[in-house]
């Protein structure tokens, strides 16, 4: 596995520039436990995300957001029940089906193409804003798991570019940053780092 140690209510000057939202309880009402209380689901890490997608087809044929959620667990972990949103208010916003099993050390990828498509189940109704939010991993109880924010160009001077996609390096770790190569589905490519402009 890889190691995911921090120092409890950290905030330094990259965490603040990437808004990585993972923290230690007691460190604000809305920041969700490093290690979830349910453990089936404490191996699933929010991996990477794209908001502009131009090149990347879904199985649909469609050029739609989406989010990779990465399992260091040695065992497959099924996220039936669970949900995810992209609005604080409305945890509940999207509910994962019985699809949505994460394989061990792998990868599952999520569409977020506004739709209700029926026939592709990992296909949900929102999409992420290209200027910056949060995605929300949430438990059937309603409670927040793990929360990631999409931020836009950190240096201001656009928003974030088309196939540009925020990532972890090495898979599952703390350390985002925007990747060149977006690689949804198999392991991020290690142009993904601290860098500033989303424009790269």
């Amino acid at each position: 596995m890889h190691s995911r140690s921090r120092s409890k209510c950290a905030i330094g000057p990259v965490s603040l520039l990437l808004a990585v939202s993972i923290m230690a309880p007691g460190c604000g009402d809305d920041s969700p436990p490093n290690h979830p209380a349910n453990t089936s689901v404490s191996t699933v890490a929010i991996n990477e995300l794209q908001s502009r997608n131009s090149s990347i087809l879904s199985d649909t044929g469609k050029k739609s957001d989406w989010v990779e959620l990465y399992n260091d667990g040695e065992s497959d972990v099924s996220l039936e029940g669970y949900f995810i949103s992209d609005d604080k208010n409305a945890l509940l916003k999207a509910e994962l089906p019985a699809a949505a099993v994460v394989p061990a050390l792998g990868f599952l990828v999520l569409w977020l193409d506004d739709t209700l498509d029926t026939e592709h189940s990992l296909h949900f109704p929102f999409k992420l804003s290209g200027d910056g939010e949060n995605f929300y991993f949430v438990s059937p109880e309603g409670k927040v798991i793990r929360k990631l924010t999409l931020p836009a160009d950190p240096t201001g001077t656009s928003t974030t570019a088309p196939d540009v996609s925020y990532g972890a390096y090495p898979d599952g770790s703390y350390d985002m940053g925007w990747c060149r190569t977006p690689t949804p589905g198999k392991p991020n490519a290690a142009d993904c780092g601290e860098k500033g402009d989303a424009g790269i």
